[in-house]
């Protein structure tokens, strides 16, 4: 008689052990898919940020190299004008006429006073990076693009580096819920194992069997 009490006794405390064990189970499982949740929303407000930064920083190139562009082309605009002037009133001296010489040199001297006043707000000028190293030579302007497209391709780095952990964490997050999903029918079957005697254990393994393969699927997702 003792030995047909103690049985069924013995399979509640097991069962109850399979349940605090999944609550357990279920609630750290809350807590890594919190968390999950918490890195993903941090990485997509770091992959817009970093988005915005990028998208400023193509304007502000944009209109940067806009300006130096102009600035290159008025400035040599100016020096071959210049440089023409220059020819035309060494040419106005020698044939005699000295005062339009004078005038067609006042003229050359101004081209290339704008020249010169284009050039010191150039960065293709002023910066030694990219200035001309003997006159006559063009600016490195290839040098100039790729420092200036670095950081927009920096920055775009970032935001897909941001957005990749974001899915990552994303992915994550509905993956735990899914899991969870698995441990609520694991608590149906301990339920239905408590309140039936003829196929307890069935549920009982059932249930049991359901709780490592969700403790192996969480191992899985921790790893990836």
């Amino acid at each position: 008689m003792n030995e047909m009490t103690t049985t069924p006794d013995r399979f509640r405390i097991f069962v109850l052990v399979l349940t605090l064990l999944n609550t357990v189970f279920a609630a750290l499982l809350s807590g890594l898919q919190v968390d999950a949740n918490i890195r993903a929303d941090k990485a997509n407000r770091d992959s817009q940020y970093f988005g915005i930064l990028a998208t400023n920083e193509a304007v502000r190139f944009g209109h940067e190299s806009g300006y130096e562009y102009k600035l290159f082309i008025d400035a040599t605009n100016e020096a071959q004008q210049s440089q023409i002037l220059v020819l035309a009133a060494l040419e106005l001296k020698d044939a005699g006429e000295t005062d339009n010489a004078v005038t067609v040199s006042a003229q050359s001297e101004v081209a290339q006073a704008r020249y010169e006043k284009g050039a010191s707000l150039s960065l293709l000028f002023s910066d030694p990076r990219y200035a001309p190293s003997e006159p006559g030579v063009f600016p490195d302007v290839q040098l100039y693009l790729s420092d200036q497209i670095e950081a927009t391709q920096e920055l775009e780095a970032m935001q897909n580096s941001a957005y990749d952990e974001y899915r990552r964490w994303d992915n994550k997050a509905d993956a735990y819920i899914t899991v969870l999903t698995i441990l609520a029918l694991a608590f149906f079957l301990l339920g239905v194992a408590q309140s039936t005697t003829s196929v307890r254990n069935f549920f009982a393994a059932f249930a049991l069997a359901i709780m490592l393969l969700a403790a192996t699927w969480t191992g899985f997702i921790m790893l990836t």
